[in-house]
């Protein structure tokens, strides 16, 4: 079974649905997300997004005409 991972197109971070025991969801880094996760390399694809820091830079840039 393929676990389709959201990667941001920016600083690389990986949105990890587990973050927190509360059930928090948050963005981490690759090698932080596979230390809570053993997930084989060739069960894992990642998708395009962005993270909610990258997309406030990017949408304060943006307004800028940059």
């Amino acid at each position: 079974m393929v676990r389709v991972i959201p990667m941001c197109g920016l600083c690389r971070r990986v949105h990890d649905d587990g973050f927190s025991a509360r059930g928090a969801t948050g963005w981490v880094d690759f090698p932080s997300y596979l230390a809570r996760h053993v997930v084989p390399l060739s069960q894992i694809q990642f998708s395009c997004d962005y993270c909610s820091e990258c997309r406030l830079s990017y949408d304060i840039l943006k307004s800028y005409g940059m």
